[in-house]
């Protein structure tokens, strides 16, 4: 008769009785039968799960592409990688002209997954295809999470939960929109290898690590890590070390091998972010670990603490209680900390796309140790405190979302302008066999080209121009662009191709200099309904009209938060010689930021307006960064340079008005924005 497996209290009596019978092998772990309706809940969280993660890829797929459209792309990093990857795949492997320290993203990252990534521009060459690639290849690192989460939680809601609290990071989302970054992919890729090398599938976690070693020269520490963690929490030394060894000859042959060889500099150009502690890796190191004081010193910035704030904050901070697993931090969170770019550890763009997958690891096995200590105490309480710790996990991940992404994204949602759409008309004009120096904004637009520069750059190799005097001036500013749009056009070597509402096409072939009428469209207004009325004059001859903001509140949100201004002039007496506005953002009676040129004033200057006419002033960047509140202060001058406070124009204010003004009387207190 055929033994059959003895379950629960009375089988244990049973098999207790049997002294001569084997005893049964325990099941492992995750096998263990579930009752059929614990089963049928699984799977439908299993289901939202999923539900989530689709929601989540396809919503940033469509915000990035809407971005995009919108020309909220830069050359900094679509532009590159797009030319990159195309180049990649038309046969030359990593070669771009889009950058000063080199022709080939080599020179400046060690991105073996683009020559994969390339494929897919068989299916559908666009920067648009790295963009979508980007959403859904995070979003799937929500999997594993879940999964990790289920199997050392045993509790469906916690594993919803962090799967979750991976898609809500805002430095995940920064990543998604911040262009493409192959790095970025590496949140989705480290997850999986973690999971798989937990789960002992070595096979599985090879796959996954060499994937995220691929994405960037220092995600091979990260596995290296991982590999430590199969030497000392899985106790197979042989097979760990292994993992260490490969993961860090691999680090070393990216960075002091591949990089030198490619970069001109014959060094990651990078280093310079670190020149505080030295010249030299080699250098650098040796500051590290012989100046501790140093490092204590700057990693006790109170931005940098806030950076570690923002991202262990959502997880209750559960990461702290697995130390071992949140060193796979370590390696990305050790170099954003101590670099003196800011941007690097304000939670922007991708530079945190290693460190929340470390962050999300760590917390869930963080709350299974808290499971552990409390089921020595009571079996009964564990799953009430990992529902009751998984709910504030779920509840602070949703708020950092808020006020991380949702806050932000409303205060400058993407939207595609009919300027926007009128850039497709230049961009058709120029072959893709023509070398183009483009603005930055432009720049991923055209892309899909052999020779591609950042103006003013390759202005010697390029044969077109192309340009949105509107748009940003990056890396010139208002005033320099204009200067060498001007020195090509008395060249007597360029000539306008194209031009409209801000748009400029200029060529080798063309023959004239003049621009047409239609360019000037974006300096005119008809009946503006100014939302915000303030009349004051400048002098005699100068009247301020008032301002629109956008966004509309006076309370902006997120890390980077900035606002746009529209202000609204007019001439009162004909003028003799031109004047400038001053736009100055003042921080505890600071100057943080000047504006002091602005494209209309530039390409229609105060001589030239009529008695009468409205002329907008548009201020792309009114930037609230780092600080809780800012003043915007405008004034008008009578000369080009803005350090000259003696060309100043005092506003003709009543009395009452007067503590409005600047300590010299001549730059008016418009507004004050503050962080939500």
């Amino acid at each position: 008769m055929k033994r059959t497996e003895p379950i629960g209290h009375q089988g244990w009596r049973q098999l207790k009785r049997g002294g001569n019978r084997r005893p049964l092998k325990a099941k492992p772990e995750g096998d263990v039968p579930q009752p059929k309706d614990h089963g049928r809940r699984s799977a439908l969280v299993a289901r939202l799960t999923y539900l989530i993660i689709g929601l989540y890829a396809l919503t940033f797929a469509l915000l990035s592409i809407q971005q995009h459209d919108g020309f909220g792309t830069n050359a900094f990093d679509l532009g590159n990688m797009d030319q990159a990857v195309w180049n990649t795949a038309n046969g030359r492997w990593f070669h771009f002209t889009n950058w000063q320290g080199g022709h080939s993203r080599l020179a400046a990252h060690v991105e073996p997954i683009l020559l994969p990534i390339s494929l897919l521009y068989m299916v559908a060459s666009s920067p648009k295809t790295l963009l979508v690639l980007q959403s859904v290849v995070i979003s799937l690192g929500a999997l594993p999470a879940f999964w990790l989460a289920r199997k050392k939680l045993a509790n469906d809601f916690a594993a919803v939960t962090f799967a979750s609290a991976y898609l809500l990071a805002p430095e995940l989302e920064a990543a998604n929109l911040a262009d493409f970054h192959a790095v970025s992919l590496s949140a989705a890729f480290l997850l999986f290898a973690f999971y798989f090398v937990d789960q002992r599938r070595y096979v599985l976690f090879s796959v996954f690590a060499l994937f995220a070693m691929s994405t960037k020269e220092e995600i091979p520490l990260v596995v290296l890590v991982m590999g430590l963690y199969v030497v000392f929490a899985q106790k197979k030394p042989r097979l760990g070390w292994a993992i260490a060894g490969f993961s860090f000859i691999w680090f070393i042959v990216a960075f002091f091998v591949i990089i030198p060889h490619f970069n001109p500099l014959k060094a990651s150009p990078y280093l310079t972010r670190y020149d505080y502690m030295g010249s030299s890796p080699r250098q650098i190191l040796f500051d590290f670990v012989f100046n501790p004081g140093k490092t204590i010193e700057t990693l006790a910035d109170p931005m940098k603490l806030d950076y570690l704030r923002t991202m262990l904050q959502p997880v209750l901070y559960l990461s702290l209680l697995s130390p071992t697993s949140f060193a796979l931090a370590i390696p990305d969170l050790g170099i954003n900390l101590l670099s003196n770019f800011q941007q690097m550890y304000s939670g922007g763009a991708h530079y945190s796309s290693a460190v929340i997958p470390a962050v999300i690891i760590s917390a869930i096995l963080g709350l299974a140790n808290a499971q552990r200590f409390v089921r020595a105490f009571s079996e009964a309480l564990a799953q009430p405190i990992t529902y009751v710790l998984s709910g504030l996990v779920l509840i602070l991940s949703i708020s950092g979302y808020y006020q991380g992404v949702v806050l932000p994204l409303s205060d400058h949602f993407p939207v595609v302008t009919s300027h926007n759409r009128l850039a497709q008309e230049f961009i058709k004009r120029i072959p893709q066999d023509k070398g183009v120096s483009a603005g930055s904004t432009l720049n991923p637009h055209v892309s899909q080209r052999e020779r591609l520069y950042l103006f003013p750059d390759g202005l010697d190799d390029a044969d077109y121009v192309f340009l949105d005097v509107t748009a940003s001036p990056h890396p010139k500013d208002e005033g320099s662009q204009y200067t060498e749009i001007q020195k090509l056009l008395r060249s007597g070597k360029w000539g306008v191709e194209a031009a409209k509402d801000g748009y400029l096409l200029l060529s080798r072939e063309a023959t004239t200099t003049q621009l047409p009428e239609e360019f000037f469209t974006f300096t005119e207004t008809r009946k503006p309904q100014i939302d915000n009325s303030r009349k004051v004059t400048f002098g005699n001859s100068l009247r301020f009209l008032g301002y629109d903001l956008h966004p509309k509140s006076t309370k902006l949100s997120g890390r980077d938060a900035y606002a746009q201004m529209t202000l609204y002039w007019e001439v009162v007496k004909p003028l003799q010689k031109d004047l400038w506005v001053t736009v100055q953002v003042a921080a505890s009676q600071a100057i943080i930021f000047t504006s002091a040129y602005q494209p209309t004033l530039l390409w229609h200057p105060t001589h030239e307006w009529p008695v009468g006419e409205i002329v907008p002033v548009e201020v792309l960047r009114v930037p609230l960064q780092g600080v809780p509140a800012v003043d915007v202060l405008i004034g008008v001058r009578s000369g080009a340079d803005p350090n000259d406070a003696s060309l100043r124009l005092r506003p003709d204010l009543s009395e009452d008005l007067a503590a409005e003004l600047n300590g010299d009387g001549t730059m008016l207190n418009l507004l004050r924005l503050r962080a939500r």
